[in-house]
Formats: C-alpha cells, structure tokens, sequence
C-alpha cells in the first residue's frame, strides 16, 4: 500500500517508498525545479529516516516558499521519530534573507544555509534533509548557487527531482565528480504547477499568519548596530537578530523619526531580550495587504 504523507495526504509513489533509507544519511540536499513536490518529499524523507530513532534536521531553504518560517526566511527544525518540531522553539534556527528570492541574494542563501547545517550537526543531527529552493535558471546563476552548495557543505547525497531530465546539464558533471552520490526521482502525480499568482497568494498567508497579534514598537535605532546601514521607511522588512547573526523575530517599519533616530516596527516579537543587532531586507511588505514587493533603491 502507499505511504501518504502526513501533511499533504499526497500519494507517495512507489520509488519513493523503496529508496534506500539505510544509507542516507549525512546532508541530503534535495534539489528541483519550482512544482515537483521537493517540499512534499523532504518532510516525507526526513520523517522516514527518523523512524530509525534518531534525530533528523530539517532545512527548509526556499525564502519565497518557505514552510518553517516567514518568507524571507530560511529555517531549521527537527523530527525526533515523530512529529516536526516547530522551528520557533529554541532548539531550531533561522536566518534572513531579506528577500523572497534568492536571485541577487545568493550570498546570504548560501551562508545561511552553512550555519544552519552548522547548527544542525551541533545540536545532535544525524541526518539532515535540505530542501532547496526551485531557483535553477542557469543565466541568472541557478546552476552556479546549486554547485556552491555542493562544494560548500560537501553533502552525502543530491536526490534529483525532475520530470523530464531537465536538470541534467547540471547532474551530468555533478555525477562524473564523485563529490557525492545522485539519486534521480520522478515527482508525485499529484503535484501540479503554480502560477506566480499563486505563489504571492502563498506569501500573503505566511505573512499574515506571522504577524497575527503583532504589535508596534517604537526603537531608537542608535541602540543597535543596523546592518547594513540605516534605512528606514515604512513597510520595510527587517530582521532582529541575536550576537550569532541567527533571527529572532521579523518586523515590518511602520513610521520613522530620522531627526529622533526613532522607528517605529509591527513585530510578534514579545521583547527585544537577547537582540543584538537589526538586518534591513530589500522588500517592503504592505501592512494592510501583507503584499510584498521590491524596494525601489534610490
């Protein structure tokens, strides 16, 4: 009979339920075009693979799509052999990206992704499943950020999602270089495509969701280091974060006092305890709405 899975009631196909659990283990970067089902087949994975008693870390890396956290976001969490942990609780991890894609913030996705891995194996993981996002397009460097990944944080496994061998030009080398093992896999018939519609739509929930009961603060930004400078101006994302660089909380500014150097922020945050410093993200998101959208640069 067919596993489901517990969050999706997807029908796992069959090659999913014969893959060799025993061996994966290590770092497990699951990698896909956007719409193939990697979010659905890394909480499958990773619950799999905790049956066998032990901790399993489960990185969810797409900021646009994210599921563990607000978009944005990067985060971290942990199947224990039976449910997912929520990644607010203190035993997981998250790091900002500033941006609902990683084209143009490459450099954050990358590093947040080795702490987070870093983090992970600190806290006892004996497996961690990585689920990437769906930014491949080689011209604006998918390939490039893929195959940074891989030499940065040196994964035991790449398990390949595709539908039609779309991801060869990049796994053919990957294979050839022995620097991991490549499993390919087939997506779930069930999963469909998104329209970007859709995807915004996704966004808005997350959102609205994290800052449901969030309340306004007011904070003189002198108080703390701002990275990487000082901008604000009202429905501007940002990121409080703790003396390890790791988030504690998102706000969006609602109204500033540049002669005051006072800001006000919408934040769940309930206290700025433990918060050493402010990271300013390139998206604005309408408080209303809770739409985001590009910061224009000036």
């Amino acid at each position: 009979m067919s596993a489901m899975t517990p969050s999706d009631a997807i029908e796992v196909p069959g090659a999913w339920e014969h893959l060799p659990i025993a061996e994966l283990h290590g770092l497990i970067m699951v990698i896909g075009a956007a719409d193939v089902g990697k979010s659905t087949f890394t909480q499958y994975l990773a619950r799999r693979v905790a049956e066998s008693d032990v901790t399993v870390a489960e990185l969810d890396g797409d900021p646009g799509q994210s599921r563990l956290g607000p978009p944005a976001t990067i985060s971290l969490g942990f199947h224990t052999g039976g449910g997912l942990q929520d990644p607010g609780m203190p035993a997981a991890r998250r790091m900002f990206i500033g941006s609902v894609t990683p084209s143009g913030h490459m450099l954050p996705v990358l590093v947040g992704a080795a702490r987070l891995v870093e983090a992970a194996w600190a806290q006892g993981a004996a497996a961690i499943v990585y689920d990437t996002s769906g930014f491949l397009d080689p011209a604006r460097g998918g390939y490039a950020l893929k195959l940074a990944k891989v030499n940065l944080l040196k994964p035991n496994w790449v398990i390949a999602i595709q539908r039609e061998g779309e991801l060869e030009d990049f796994l053919r080398p990957l294979r050839g270089s022995q620097r991991c093992r490549v499993l390919d896999l087939k997506p779930a018939l069930a999963v469909s495509r998104r329209e970007m519609g859709e995807r915004q739509a996704y966004r808005v929930r997350r959102f609205a969701c994290y800052f449901a009961g969030a309340k306004e603060i007011d904070l003189a930004w002198d108080a703390l280091p701002v990275f990487p400078t000082p901008g604000f101006f009202p429905g501007r994302l940002l990121a409080f974060e703790d003396q390890e660089g790791f988030t504690l909380g998102l706000g969006i500014v609602t109204a500033s006092d540049p002669a005051r150097h006072i800001v006000a922020i919408l934040t769940p945050l309930p206290s700025l305890q433990g918060v050493s410093a402010l990271a300013l993200g390139d998206i604005c998101v309408e408080i209303q709405t809770y739409r985001d959208y590009r910061m224009e640069r000036t």
